[in-house]
Order: structure tokens, then C-alpha cells, then sequence
């Protein structure tokens, strides 16, 4: 029964110290690589309103496209608008930011067959960059 009792209690012992291992090193590996409170500005010069309705930032060192979620939104000719995001995957290293939208068609109805996108200028991704993307 002794036995029994200090193999359970050890066990019991490695799984804490295993669970305790994990969740101190997850949280330092996942805030490594995070491009922080980056300042994304929007510029709607297109003739007409427009429905902002995706952001997406390229990834250089891995070769993809990474999202961000964002409510549709919607911008007057000639209106603004900005967002600060922590960018994932990307802190030092190249990228830029795209930014997809929708047009009206004449009946007054946002355009779902097509959509447009912008781009901004493409750079190294530091701690409070800005990236400013006009739309015309």
C-alpha cells in the first residue's frame, strides 16, 4: 500500500511541475514576435462612401498573409478613420499593411461580387509604427 501511495504522490508531483514548466514558458514565446501598437491610418479619396472590411499585413519571414479582424466600416468620400493593432509575426521585420473595401453600386447596395484593396508603403515594423494607406 506504501508502495502505491508514494507512486501516485510522485506522479501527482511531476504532472504540477510539468503543468507549472508550461504555462511559464507559453506566454513569454507567444509575446516575442509582436510588432506592438501599430497605428494604421485610412484616407477614403475614392469619389464615393466605401465599407472597410478587412485588414491584412504581410508576413515576409514566414512567405504568408496574416488578418486581422475588423467590424464593416463605413467611410465618407473625403472621411478617416485610424486603428491601433499589435501585429503578430512581424516585430523588425519587413511589411506592410493592405486594407480591403467595398464599393456602392448605383442602386445603392454595396458591391459583393468585387472588392478593392489598398496598400501601404512597405517597412520594418517597430513599436508604435505608423502605416497610412489612401484609397482613391
Amino acid at each position: 500500500m506504501k508502495l502505491f501511495a508514494k507512486t501516485a504522490t510522485a506522479a501527482a508531483m511531476l504532472a504540477v511541475a510539468g503543468a507549472a514548466s508550461l504555462s511559464v514558458t507559453a506566454p513569454a514565446s507567444a509575446g516575442f514576435d509582436i510588432c506592438k501598437k501599430v497605428h494604421i491610418s485610412i484616407k477614403n479619396n475614392t469619389g464615393g462612401p466605401i465599407q472597410l472590411y478587412d485588414f491584412d499585413y504581410r508576413d515576409f519571414g514566414s512567405n504568408r498573409w496574416r488578418s486581422e479582424n475588423t467590424p464593416n466600416r463605413v467611410i465618407r468620400n473625403g472621411g478617416s478613420f485610424s486603428v491601433t493593432r499589435n501585429l503578430e509575426g512581424v516585430n523588425n521585420a519587413k511589411t506592410f499593411v493592405r486594407v480591403q473595401f467595398r464599393k456602392l453600386k448605383s442602386n445603392g447596395k454595396w458591391e459583393r461580387s468585387k472588392s478593392w484593396y489598398a496598400d501601404s508603403a512597405t517597412s520594418v515594423c517597430t513599436r508604435g509604427k505608423s502605416y497610412r494607406i489612401v484609397f482613391r
